[in-house]
């Protein structure tokens, strides 16, 4: 599911902009719990500037009970669901979806880019492609990405892992777009060069903990309001309410979601101030080893 997670940072955000803390990291509290919890926005990337809080996180991940990431990605292994789920129904291909020249620019992108992989381009979905190409183009400083680090990190210090939402979940989203909304969306991609400027112009904007940036830079593109709404607006109300629900069974947690489900009127940090806790910007702290 990886893929699917990846995308996320090309994703744009919900909400209007507005005078944000530069942080990342968030302590939940009130609403009687014992102890607070932390809501932490990541980037799904192994580039050296995802990494840029973890010395917040290595402070607070002791004291909590357990770490939920969107996903458990400690326990994800390849399977025939995710494999089947990533291809396109049987007798559609790639060629369907474009005319003669649009094709041609896609295929020859999927070559230069994904290597021997592009010829199995041809029968994946649109979503799950450009999702490899944004990854090509990403900088691989470390060996895990954030998201898999943090679980492993959780994993290691004997703190319970587990995910907010299934695969199955993550796998209905992609389902609910169509396919040629989907191959609109790949050529669109390609057609400005995987976005690379807006890349790491967004990496720079999270090494700042600038959510406020970062909404300015993806907001610049775009997807239909149905996809937008399956991909945020639903999402973080159920994430938000399963926060919830963890928080007032006694026990403390490290929230780690994807950054562009924070921000914004419908992101989770509004919504738990919404279910009545108080929400507020946990100060960084000091670059270390981690």
């Amino acid at each position: 599911m990886r893929l699917l997670l990846l995308f996320l940072l090309l994703t744009p955000l919900l909400g209007r902009a507005q005078e944000t803390p530069h942080a990342l990291l968030w302590r939940v509290e009130g609403k009687g719990l014992a102890a607070p919890s932390y809501v932490v926005g990541t980037v799904h990337s192994r580039d050296a500037r995802a990494y840029g809080q973890v010395p917040a996180l290595l402070e607070v991940m002791p004291a909590v009970d357990a770490v939920a990431g969107e996903l458990d990605l400690t326990a994800l292994a390849p399977s025939m669901e995710l494999a089947q789920a990533m291809m396109l129904p049987s007798g559609t291909a790639l060629a369907d979806l474009y005319g003669k020249r649009k094709l041609k620019r896609v295929k020859a992108t999927l070559e230069k880019q994904l290597g021997p992989m592009a010829m199995v381009g041809a029968r994946i979905k649109p979503f799950f492609l450009m999702s490899m190409l944004a990854e090509t183009v990403m900088r691989a400083d470390s060996d895990l990405v954030l998201d898999q680090y943090i679980e492993h990190k959780a994993k290691a210090m004997g703190k319970e892992v587990l995910g907010l939402e299934t695969m199955q979940e993550q796998l209905a989203v992609v389902a609910s777009v169509p396919l040629q909304e989907q191959a609109d969306m790949l050529y669109e991609l390609v057609a400005n060069d995987m976005h690379r400027k807006d890349l790491e112009r967004m990496m720079e904007a999270y090494a700042a903990q600038d959510l406020d940036a970062i909404l300015r830079i993806t907001a610049q593109g775009g997807l239909s309001d149905g996809f937008s709404k399956s991909l945020l607006t639903d999402r973080n109300r159920v994430m938000a309410q399963r926060m919830d629900s963890l928080m007032t069974g006694g026990r403390s947690f490290l929230f780690a979601v994807g950054v562009g489900h924070l921000p914004g009127e419908g992101g989770v940090l509004s919504l738990l101030r919404a279910k009545g806790y108080t929400v507020a910007a946990r100060p960084a702290v000091p670059a270390r080893e981690h």
